[in-house]
């Protein structure tokens, strides 16, 4: 069989590879994904064509490929073995399940710190590449390849050349015009300098948006401007490039081979110390609003960088005015002098600033305890461990240099699981041994045993000790003492005015708050508590999320007016009280509050991973989907976690593109099979997606998952009344209403079932109740959404469309929010409006199915409806007229 690139449609196996798909042409041939049979795993498969090289290149291949395989680096793309044919040569080579560099650029917001990353680790491959004398000669964006790990990985060093072959540019693969050395351009001899020169075009492209010697199609023109013009200074296309930058590159694109840098390794040493200065700096950080065409660093600092490296061509720089006399030049020439030097002396500084910030925190998971009792209640052993998780995580936030992950974020038991899912830097477990009222703990630190995000876990210490549960207040004490020792560090008991009976209470309000949710009656247990106790920010963030589910879930503003109060009586205003402030502004709504609550744990702390969080909570706050995705994709450059993975989806979801909120959904799953908010995304986006029967299967994983939760509830009551399933669906609504009485959105779910049903008495009571609920509530998209529906069910038109307008005004391009319009105008038989808002919903991603309901049966009449129906997989609708 002829392995000729003309055979790709004949072509199923080459040895023992079966030829499973042709994902890449180009002019050196085609590319394969393969199965190795004897392995059993996915390559890569290079087919190159022969007749572009010289006779001699077949033994020069041979030895090179050779050669590369034995390059095994995590940034270079692994070569597995080469294949040879009298008509054809090939490489075997590691499958990366991903796309090239140029792609990502283009397609999505790249933050400067994961630039900063990528050019690090492509630096990294190329120096060991260099060491082994091999030069890649066709460095470029297309050839870096980005996997699913988010690691780069150099590709196409298998037409790459030893640097003792003296290439000339009558050679097929001399490399890509844009991405050419002067002295590879000229036909010169190459060594390991000219794959720097290429490096620092890439790096420019990637932190400045353009090409050093300027974009223009004509190869010859660009060829012209490599050899002979100087590059245009970064600074022009980004005036606050920082100036370690500036001189990094011009050493990088110097045309004198001799001022390039020495050794490549000290290249990518000097990107990593530059990558972790953006990564520590928020301020140089806060660039993620970027188009995917711009790669400027705008944001990285407030004040422009004067560059005037050598390399560069000045007369992009800003001159300075001309003098006419000798000794007025004199004294110009000593000013630049001075000026040259505080600049100097002004990056020394800097500098070693950096270097003196404190180290990015540790991230800890404290895993829920394991138990084990004899004689004891089960209402006494949840309480112990409750008392006992509570201490541990009170000890956590004490210490300095660590994270701890939230709780939520934790939802396993197993450490391996937890590590997985969290990135955590280190775990906390607990075992606790009970024999009626005497029980004996074992605390263990664990820590991985490598710098893989599989690496084995292993006890770094442990600390027993044993306890009687008679006093919760003395359990507590005891085991904040012994994460002390365990850290070595002096801890303070955090409650130790509270008293026994004050800190049960205390204690059992959380345990019942994180098992049956939120109730007015946990609040008022808290309001109850002593001032002092009440102050404490640890017991005020409880308070916290207790009272912000009530607000969230009725709309009710006491509950805000209540928090409002506590957080601002609490005791210090450390991290933690910090962050229940800033919680409260974002539900007030007053964002450039919050915004300045993050600028003041940014001088806190030195977690940017958190930061970034908080800054995309604001957006998400204000609607702006866009800036919380392009902060999420920031903070999970820093930390790839499952709830990070999950924020990113969710955003993605609420900015219409159900695609990458599925992908980033089951992404999060494969990190934390146990997140139940993934579940519950994949059931919303398939229940839009009109994918009832899979919508049910994942709300019930939901569900089952955290009982607790309403929205699980409300969604899986909603997908069995759109399959239809009315009787199962009022189940899951009571039930919801169970958990949140009085609910709006799930009494105007109940009242749409009674409503489809015929049961038009009840659902008439249900609309005028969810009227009179919403009278005494702030006017937020979601209830205005309520509102509109409710009155247009009413028949109460002018309302109904009072509501939608500022719905419309306030949340414009929420699906929901077309969908509701879409149903006012059709009940309102504003035939036009109604057509067009469904067109509207079907177009940004939601399924046909939810226009079958026998609300939108008067559209059936118009033909622009029924057109609309039979373009996206209803051509049936109007036969339908009984759903």
């Amino acid at each position: 069989m002829s392995l000729s690139p003309h055979n790709i449609m004949e072509m199923t196996r080459i040895g023992h590879y079966d030829i499973l798909d042709c994902i890449g042409r180009g002019g050196m041939g085609l590319v394969y994904l393969a199965r190795d049979t004897r392995l059993d795993r996915q390559v890569a498969i290079k087919c190159l064509r022969t007749e572009l090289f010289e006779p001699h290149y077949r033994e020069r291949f041979k030895r090179e490929a050779l050669l590369l395989a034995k390059l095994n680096h995590p940034n270079i793309v692994q070569i597995y073995d080469f294949i040879e044919t009298p008509d054809q040569l090939a490489l075997v080579m590691e499958y990366v399940d991903g796309q090239n560099l140029q792609a990502r650029l283009r397609e999505h917001l790249v933050p400067m710190a994961q630039r900063m990353t990528w050019l690090t680790q492509i630096a990294q491959g190329l120096a060991v590449a260099h060491d082994s004398g091999i030069i890649h000669r066709d460095l470029k964006a297309e050839n870096i390849l980005i996997n699913q790990r988010n690691t780069a990985k150099i590709s196409d060093l298998g037409i790459a050349k030893s640097q003792d072959f003296n290439a000339t540019i009558t050679d097929h693969v001399a490399g890509s015009y844009a991405s050419m050395s002067p002295e590879q351009a000229m036909g010169e001899a190459l060594d390991f300098k000219s794959d720097l020169f290429s490096f620092g075009i890439l790096a420019y492209q990637m932190l400045c948006g353009a090409h050093p010697f300027g974009d223009t199609a004509n190869k010859l023109q660009l060829m012209q401007r490599i050899i002979s013009h100087p590059p245009v200074p970064p600074t022009k296309h980004n005036p606050t490039l920082p100036p370690e930058v500036c001189d990094l590159l011009g050493q990088l694109l110097s045309k004198n081979v001799d001022n390039r840098p020495d050794n490549t390794h000290w290249v990518a040493s000097q990107f990593e110390k530059l990558s972790q200065l953006v990564i520590s700096a928020p301020e140089w950080s806060n660039d993620t609003e970027m188009t995917p065409q711009q790669a400027s660093l705008s944001q990285l600092r407030r004040h422009p960088t004067n560059d005037t490296h050598a390399t560069f061509d000045t007369r992009h720089l800003e001159k300075p005015a001309l003098h006419s006399n000798s000794l007025a030049e004199f004294i110009r020439q000593q000013k630049r002098n001075i000026i040259v030097g505080v600049v100097f002396i002004s990056v020394l500084i800097s500098f070693s600033i950096w270097l003196l910030q404190p180290a990015p925190p540790k991230y800890v998971a404290v895993i829920q305890p394991s138990m084990t009792a004899n004689g004891m209640h089960e209402s006494q052993q949840a309480l112990v461990k409750a008392a006992i998780y509570d201490a541990i995580q009170q000890s956590m936030v004490q210490l300095d240099g660590y994270y701890l992950i939230p709780r939520t974020e934790v939802t396993d038991t197993d450490s391996t699981a937890v590590h997985r899912a969290t990135a955590a830097d280190e775990l906390v477990t607990t075992d606790i041994q009970c024999q009626v009222e005497a029980c004996a703990i074992t605390l263990t630190r664990l820590v991985p045993s490598g710098t893989e995000a599989d690496s084995r876990l292993v006890a770094k210490d442990i600390k027993r000790l044993d306890v009687l549960t008679n006093r919760y207040t003395s359990v507590m004490k005891a085991v904040q003492d012994n994460i002390g020792l365990l850290y070595s560090t002096k801890l303070t008991s955090t409650l130790d005015a509270a008293s026994e009976q004050e800190y049960q209470s205390f204690i059992n309000t959380g345990l019942t708050y994180r098992d049956s949710g939120a109730t007015p009656e946990l609040l008022n247990t808290l309001d109850e508590l002593p001032s002092e106790i009440k102050r404490n920010p640890i017991v005020t963030a409880l308070y916290k999320d207790i009272a912000l589910d009530l607000y969230y879930e009725t709309g009710t503003s006491l509950y805000l007016e209540k928090l409002d109060t506590r957080v601002r009586q609490q005791s210090s205003m450390d991290n933690l009280g910090l962050y229940n402030l800033f919680y409260l502004e974002v539900a007030k709504g007053n964002l450039a509050q919050a915004t300045g609550i993050i600028q003041k744990l940014e001088g806190l702390t030195n977690n940017d991973s958190a930061m970034y969080e908080l800054h995309a909570y604001s957006a998400m706050a204000n609607n702006d989907y866009q800036k919380a995705i392009s902060y999420y994709e920031a903070s999970l450059s820093i930390r790839k976690t499952a709830n990070n993975l999950y924020n990113i989806a969710n955003a993605y979801r609420y900015y219409g593109n159900n695609d990458l909120a599925k992908s980033y959904a089951e992404q999060a799953l494969t990190l934390s099979p146990k997140l139940h908010q993934a579940n519950s995304l994949l059931g919303f986006i398939a229940l839009l997606n009109g994918n009832i029967d899979h919508a049910i299967v994942s709300f019930e994983k939901a569900v089952k998952q955290n009982p607790s939760d309403i929205s699980n509830l409300t969604h899986l009551g909603l997908s069995n009344l759109l399959k239809p399933d009315y009787a199962e669906a009022r189940k899951m609504f009571i039930a919801a209403l169970k958990i949140s009485p009085d609910n709006p959105t799930i009494l105007l779910n109940q009242a749409d079932a009674e409503n489809l049903q015929g049961n038009m008495g009840e659902s008439k009571r249900l609309y005028e109740k969810i009227i009179s609920i919403a009278e005494s509530r702030q006017k937020d998209e979601t209830t205005l959404r309520n509102l509109a529906q409710s009155y247009a069910h009413l028949n109460r038109f002018s309302e109904a469309l009072n509501a939608l307008q500022q719905l419309e005004k306030a949340d414009s391009q929420n699906i929901e929010t077309f969908y509701t319009a879409a149903l006012v105008h059709t009940l309102a038989e504003n035939t036009r409006s109604a057509i067009f808002n469904i067109e509207k919903s079907l177009t940004n991603g939601l399924n046909s199915v939810w226009f079958r309901v026998s609300w939108f049966d008067p559209l059936c009449n118009e033909s622009s409806f029924q057109a609309l129906m039979e373009k996206h997989g209803e051509p049936d609708r109007c036969a339908l007229q009984n759903f």
